[in-house]
């Protein structure tokens, strides 16, 4: 049985769908699984995952790509064309490609609106969208339809929690090479990954400088942990303090961001691509949530501690710092 399913998505994204894409391998061990994907942060996440056999990633959006694409499609002989929910669009690609039958939503609630798939009545098993339900539960009732048709019962030895545990012997020792180059001891440091690409996810300075007193008075060094965009803000903000805050923005791969995260006695941040693998990797956390669909976004499961924080008005720096303090504490102890 060949089966292809899309996730075109970034690193939070990504690892939200890990649940489904694992209960897939699991329920059907023989069946050759391809991902479709295409953003860097979600080519990463998956680099080394055990849950799928081949992966096609998207190029561009040229004409050339997508004959490119339809060929691979082709060629792989698709039973089963896996839509996942934030891919709308896709149903012509599963035609053209020549699959067998499509799964995947008719419409899909996001940002405040319902969102039609082209060609919505040539699915062939196309179960009801959610609302009430987190996007890593959406993505479970896809695979689900596919267990019915089957008339399988899915097999789910971790639930519905996140995951993020492929790492390598080499990507292990460069994060603690790194921690005793810094002088710094596992679960001794609290990681902060204090700015999001998306601008209106971002507390103000002031106000990660508040809490970053309130860490070091507990005992705790702090690591910054952030991409390329991030080093500058992140390396102003490690000033405050140089002797217990290192930045290290710009300067870790993701897979050892992700690391260090794990070796992290807490993390927090924004509702971003480092709070899923804090998550992911099991690392009890404070995150804050403004704008987003929290109902949506929030973890399904979880296997550690977590206080998630909301903004009353959806904007963030509404969050007062006492609150976070508050609960970083309440971690700690």
């Amino acid at each position: 049985m060949n089966i292809l399913i899309t996730r075109l998505q970034n690193i939070g994204d990504m690892l939200a769908f890990i649940p489904a894409l694992r209960i897939l391998r699991e329920t059907l061990p023989e069946a050759k699984i391809t991902l479709l994907t295409k953003h860097a942060g979600g080519v990463e996440i998956v680099k080394n995952c055990p849950y799928f056999d081949d992966i096609i990633i998207v190029r561009n959006r040229s004409l050339k790509e997508k004959i490119r694409l339809l060929r691979k499609f082709r060629k792989i002989k698709i039973d089963y064309f896996i839509i996942s929910p934030q891919d709308l669009g896709r149903v012509p690609w599963a035609l053209m490609g020549g699959a067998k039958k499509i799964i995947g939503y008719q419409k899909v609630f996001n940002k405040g609106k319902w969102k039609k798939e082209k060609l919505p009545f040539m699915i062939n098993f196309a179960p009801e969208f959610n609302i009430e339900k987190t996007e890593t539960e959406n993505c479970a009732t896809l695979v689900n339809a596919l267990f019915e048709e089957l008339n399988l019962k899915p097999i789910m030895s971790k639930g519905l929690k996140l995951e993020y545990s492929w790492f390598t012997k080499t990507t292990i020792q460069a994060a603690k090479n790194r921690l005793a180059e810094l002088n710094i001891l596992p679960n001794k440091f609290v990681a902060i990954a204090p700015y999001s690409k998306q601008s209106n996810k971002n507390w103000a300075k002031e106000n990660w400088t508040e809490l970053c007193k309130t860490i070091i008075n507990q005992g705790y060094k702090i690591i910054l942990i952030g991409g390329n965009p991030e080093a500058e803000p992140c390396s102003k903000l490690s000033t405050i303090d140089n002797d217990n805050i290192v930045s290290l923005a710009g300067e870790l791969s993701l897979t050892e961001s992700a690391y260090i995260i794990k070796l992290a006695r807490l993390f927090t941040g924004p509702d971003s691509g480092p709070a899923f693998l804090a998550t992911a990797v099991e690392t009890p956390a404070v995150v804050l949530y403004g704008p987003a669909d929290y109902r949506r976004w929030k973890p399904a499961e979880i296997a550690v501690p977590r206080i998630d924080i909301h903004a009353p008005d959806k904007r963030m720096n509404s969050i007062p710092v006492s609150e976070v303090c508050n609960a970083v504490n309440k971690l700690l102890k």
